[in-house]
C-alpha cells in the first residue's frame, strides 16, 4: 500500500487554464498571455498580430 501511495503522486494531471482578462484566450497561471502579451494587467511582451 505504501508503494501505491507514493506512485499516486506521479499521476498525470491536465494543466489548469484560466481566461486572459484582456483577450479571453486560455492561458496557464503565472504565464504571460502569448496572444496579447499581458500579465497581471500590464503588457510585458510586444506581440505582432498579423
Amino acid at each position: 500500500m505504501k508503494g501505491k501511495t507514493r506512485r499516486g503522486a506521479n499521476r498525470w494531471r491536465a494543466p489548469k487554464l484560466r481566461p486572459c482578462p484582456e483577450c479571453s484566450s486560455a492561458v496557464p497561471s503565472h504565464i504571460a498571455c502569448p496572444s496579447c502579451g499581458y500579465y497581471k494587467d500590464r503588457q510585458v511582451l510586444s506581440v505582432d498580430n498579423f
